[in-house]
């Protein structure tokens, strides 16, 4: 056995050890922990970051590296843990410990200060600590250095390798190609659904989602589904995957499609092989494979025809007065209706990603200092109307929507759009490779759907970085196409137009 790989593994589990805990403190703050706890548990997540730090940037690891980087032995396996171990390593190694510990700690304030400025809509309550989350963030891009721009070290964290100005291609095509079709869509649909308004008992939503999300292949013995103001997903350790779902009585669709949406990140995790845990090639190579799930559960399976008729059959069964005499067409309408909408977690296919890059558009420009924090309420309903059509009447439902930036996820957000491209994609290639998936799909079978993921994309694990697993599974680079064609012939199916 080579000495230098079991030094590794053993160096490797005790961080696996320390940011297991890390996780488990975040998940309880967002979802059990009494208001009062916040600012203990903001010092206990900086100590907890900054030992994780130090252990991350030990001389040691550094000299393992080194000698088996030179090693000609070593199996694919731990070749790509070295690979990934690496780039951690040589990152971690140029962050000083103060700006890990202050970063940590002001992501937990920050976090309880947004839960209650957005229910109170009241955004001067996250000002203060968004100001110097951007000041800490700069410094942290400067520190680690980027390629064309600062924004590139912060995007970097999630999409490893791409640019900022790949990402301004990426908007700039998908806004060519929607905007021409959104409107005639949104015409089409007509009136929003009734169905979609009238009340249903929240605790009933939650009930059937957790139903529906086992129904789907999550496997309850190794995680667990809870509520959280905002939806997400940890995998805490092994056999350990936790996610949270958001229910709204007068929205039943957000419990519904948010427990696909986190579902669809926690199959990954959970579907990720046994022999990878605990080493750095146990891991998603970047969030936007990681968003290629959720996606692809919420909204081509999901939304998809066949699969919209199995959940009208079982939640009709639970609300049979709300949805007496809702047909599958209707229902299958009230699923997918589009419409110029305030809340992201909550938009269309159709205008999903215009909601990303409203805030990909006003992320790079707070890092190219063209815009303050204090200016962002207005900059927010000046984007929004700009990007989706519509300017929002509070700042609840504007800037505090999302939870990203008060926990510092900046560089988060392209991961959503480019997300959506590979969701696409890879659908599209699973179809190609298992034929016509309708009659199962209506039955609430998704067996064969998740054992082709499980087999061509999850089992890779950090084997490959994205762009590279992504064109060895679809046999050519990904590109927007298969996205495109899939809006164009759902709607033009949906409403019988021509696009």
């Amino acid at each position: 056995m080579n000495k230098a790989w079991e030094q590794l593994v053993e160096r490797v589990s005790e961080l696996e050890d320390i940011v297991s805990a890390i996780k488990l403190a975040s998940y309880d703050q967002e979802v059990f922990m009494p208001p009062k706890g916040g600012p203990a548990r903001a010092k206990i997540l900086a100590t907890m970051s900054a030992i994780a730090h130090d252990r991350l940037k030990n001389p040691a690891i550094g000299e393992i590296l080194l000698e088996l980087e030179h090693d000609d032995s070593l199996t694919p396996l731990q070749g790509a843990s070295v690979r990934v171990l690496r780039r951690d390593f040589d990152k971690a190694t140029k962050l000083p410990e103060k700006l890990v510990r202050e970063l940590a700690e002001l992501e937990a304030q920050a976090y309880q200060a947004w839960t209650q400025a957005r229910p109170q809509n009241d955004f001067s309550q996250l000002q203060p600590f968004l100001e110097r989350m951007i000041e800490l963030k700069k410094q942290q891009a400067d520190t680690i250095g980027w390629t064309e721009e600062r924004y590139d070290a912060l995007l970097d964290d999630f999409e490893p390798g791409m640019l900022t100005s790949e990402v301004e291609v990426m908007f700039g095509e998908l806004e060519a190609k929607l905007r021409p079709i959104v409107q005639p869509i949104i015409d089409a649909a007509g009136e929003r659904p009734a169905l979609l308004s009238l009340s249903y008992d929240r605790p009933t939503q939650e009930e059937f989602s957790a139903w529906l999300v086992g129904r789907v292949g999550f496997d309850f013995e190794g995680g667990r589904l809870d509520t959280s103001p905002h939806p997400f997903t940890s995998e805490v350790s092994q056999g350990d995957v936790r996610q949270t779902i958001r229910s709204e009585e007068t929205a039943i669709m957000m419990s519904i499609y948010s427990g696909m949406h986190e579902t669809g990140h926690a199959l990954y995790e959970q579907g990720i092989p046994d022999e990878f845990r605990r080493l750095p090639v146990g891991q998603v190579p970047s969030l936007g494979m990681h968003e290629s799930q959720s996606r692809l559960w919420e909204n081509q399976v999901g939304r998809s025809r066949p699969f919209s008729e199995f959940i009208l059959a079982h939640l009709a069964e639970r609300f049979p007065e709300q949805l007496r005499g809702v047909g599958t067409e209707e229902f299958y309408r009230a699923v997918n209706h589009p419409s110029r909408s305030l809340i992201r977690v909550a938009a269309d296919e159709l205008t999903y990603n215009l909601h990303v890059a409203l805030r990909f558009e006003l992320e790079v420009a707070m890092f190219r200092d063209e815009l303050e924090v204090k200016d962002l309420p207005g900059a927010w309903n000046e984007a929004t109307e700009k990007w989706v059509g519509i300017t929002p009447p509070s700042d609840a439902d504007g800037v505090l929507q999302d939870m990203h930036w008060s926990i510092g996820a900046f560089g988060y957000f392209p991961t959503y759009s480019l997300g959506t491209l590979y969701a696409a994609a890879l659908f599209d290639r699973a179809k190609k490779d298992l034929g016509n998936l309708n009659d199962e799909l209506r039955e609430g079978d998704t067996s064969r759907v998740l054992g082709w993921l499980q087999d061509n994309f999850y089992s890779q694990g950090y084997l490959y970085p994205a762009k590279e697993l992504m064109t060895k599974i679809l046999g050519e680079p990904p590109t927007a196409t298969p996205f495109v064609n899939y809006l164009r012939s759902k709607y033009e199916d949906l409403y019988g137009i021509k696009l």
